[in-house]
C-alpha cells in the first residue's frame, strides 16, 4: 500500500528498552504507526487494529523455542571453554524473519544489530531508515571494556569485552547504510563523530517511568548513609574505581549496595576488593530496584563507557542525587552540584571526594535529590521521550515542518555538526 507523500508513517523495531515501551502507543494515538515488531521476549508483529488498539498479526513461536535452546546450551558449557555468546545468531535470525514483514512506510526505525536485511528491504521501498543505539560506538564501547579488564586483571567471556567481531561488523554495515543514527546523549554522538558519522547522528534523550520510580518522602530517608549502584556488575561500569573509593573512605554507619547480575569472576572481584560494608543484592525485579533507590542516600555510577545510562534517570526520578562519570551520559541530565556531581572518568579520588561530601552534608544531599526529581519531571518522562521522537519523525518527513532544534530544548538535542 503506497503512502501519501505528506503522510508520516512509522514502522518500529526497537526491542525492549524501558524508555521506548510507550512509543508505539503514542504513535498509534497520533495516527503515525504503520507496524511494530516486538523483539523480546519473543518475536511478534503487531498492527493497528480497527478498534484503535495494537493487534498481533504474527508470532514466531519456532524462533522463541530455538532461541531458548541455543542460549540454554551456551550457558551449560564449561566456563573455561565458554565461547562468545550466540548473539550474532540471534540477531541474524530476528532480522531475516522481520525482513519478510516489512511494509511501506515513510520511516523504518530499528535497533542496531537486528535490522540489516530489514533496512535494505525498507530502503528499496523508498523508506527513510533510522538505526537506534543506546551506547557509544561499539568499537569504543568494546575497547573501553577490554582496557578495564586489563587494568584490574579480570578475565571474562561475557559483557562488552566479549562482543563478537562479526556482530560489530554487522552494526557498522547498518551505520553506513542507514540515513540517520539515533543516540541518547552527546557523549555518544561524539563517539560516532570520531568514527566519521557526525553528519548523520542525532541525539534523542530517553525518559523514565515516573510512576514506577517515584520520589521518597522525608520520612523514608535511610537511617544510615547508603550509596547504591544499579547495573550489570562488570568492569566497564567503573566498579574498580567505586570499590577503591569506598574502601579508602571507610565511612562509619555507611553501606554500599550493588544491585545487578554478576558472573563468578565479578563476584570474586567484589569480594576481594570490597569490604564488610559492601553488599551484593543480585539481580532484582523492577519494583525491588525502585525500592533500592528510595532506600539510598546517593546513587553512584562511575561507568567508563555509556550512552545515557537509564539508571541515572531512574535514580533521579526516585529523588536520589547521582554521582556519575563524564562518560555515563550524566552531562546531559545532571547540573553540577545541583542534582548531583559529574566526576572525571577513571578517577577514584574524585569519586571518593563526591561521596564524602554527600556523607557530610545529608540535608543538602536530600535537597539535591528533590532537584533531581524535578529535573526528570520537567525533561525526562516517557512522554517527553515520545514527543521528542515524534518531533524527529515529522521534521525528517514533512516538507516545511518546524525544525527539530526549534521544537526541543537545546541542551537535549544534538543535531548535525
Amino acid at each position: 500500500m503506497a503512502m501519501p507523500p505528506d503522510d508520516v508513517s512509522v514502522t518500529l523495531a526497537l526491542g525492549s528498552t524501558p524508555y521506548q515501551k510507550t512509543l508505539a502507543s503514542s504513535l498509534l494515538s497520533e495516527g503515525m504507526l504503520r507496524r511494530t515488531f516486538n523483539l523480546g521476549p519473543y518475536l511478534e508483529v503487531r498492527d493497528p487494529g480497527a478498534d484503535g488498539s495494537l493487534q498481533v498479526v504474527k508470532r514466531f513461536r519456532s524462533h522463541q523455542f530455538g532461541n531458548r535452546v541455543v542460549w540454554g546450551l551456551w550457558r551449560r558449557l564449561p566456563r573455561k571453554a565458554l565461547p562468545q555468546p550466540p548473539i550474532m545468531l540471534t540477531a541474524w535470525a530476528v532480522d531475516r524473519l522481520m525482513s519478510r514483514w516489512i511494509v511501506p512506510s515513510r520511516i523504518f526505525h530499528a535497533c542496531t544489530a537486528f535490522c540489516l536485511a530489514s533496512m535494505k528491504k525498507a530502503q528499496r521501498r523508498g523508506t527513510l531508515t533510522l538505526v537506534d543505539i543506546g551506547t557509544r560506538h561499539p568499537r569504543h564501547w568494546r575497547e573501553a571494556a577490554e582496557e578495564e579488564c586489563r587494568r584490574f586483571n579480570v578475565v571474562t567471556r561475557e559483557g562488552a569485552a566479549a562482543m563478537p567481531e562479526a556482530l560489530m561488523r554487522r552494526q557498522e554495515s547498518e551505520f553506513r547504510l542507514c540515513d540517520h543514527i539515533v543516540v541518547p546523549s552527546n557523549v555518544a554522538r561524539q563517539s560516532f563523530a570520531e568514527m566519521g558519522y557526525g553528519e548523520k547522528t542525532l541525539v534523542i534523550p530517553g525518559g523514565v517511568d515516573t510512576q514506577l520510580f517515584s520520589a521518597r518522602s522525608q520520612l523514608e530517608r535511610p537511617p544510615l548513609f547508603r550509596a547504591c549502584f544499579v547495573g550489570r556488575l562488570e568492569m566497564p561500569k567503573g566498579l574498580g574505581y567505586l570499590l577503591q573509593a569506598w574502601k579508602r573512605l571507610a565511612l562509619p554507619r555507611a553501606e554500599l549496595v550493588l544491585v545487578g547480575a554478576a558472573n563468578p569472576e565479578m563476584q570474586a572481584f567484589v569480594k576481594t576488593n570490597g569490604g564488610p560494608n559492601v553488599r551484593m543484592a543480585g539481580m532484582l525485579p523492577p519494583h525491588a530496584v525502585a525500592k533500592s533507590y528510595r532506600e539510598s542516600s546517593v546513587f553512584v555510577f562511575p561507568s567508563v563507557t555509556e550512552g545515557l545510562a537509564q539508571v541515572l534517570l531512574e535514580a533521579m526520578a526516585s529523588a536520589v542525587p547521582v554521582i556519575a562519570s563524564e562518560k555515563s551520559g550524566a552531562v546531559d541530565c545532571v547540573a553540577q552540584s545541583k542534582e548531583g556531581f559529574v566526576v572525571p572518568t577513571h578517577d577514584s579520588d574524585a569519586l571518593a571526594d563526591a561521596i564524602l561530601w554527600c556523607y557530610q552534608h545529608p540535608d543538602e544531599t536530600y535537597a539535591m535529590g528533590e532537584a533531581a526529581r524535578r529535573r526528570v519531571e520537567n525533561e525526562f518522562t516517557l512522554e517527553h521521550y515520545n514527543q521528542r521522537q515524534i518531533a524527529l519523525y515529522r521534521s525528517l518527513v514533512k516538507p516545511g515542518a518546524q525544525p527539530l532544534a526549534d521544537r526541543l530544548p537545546a541542551a537535549n538535542i544534538g543535531a548535525k555538526g
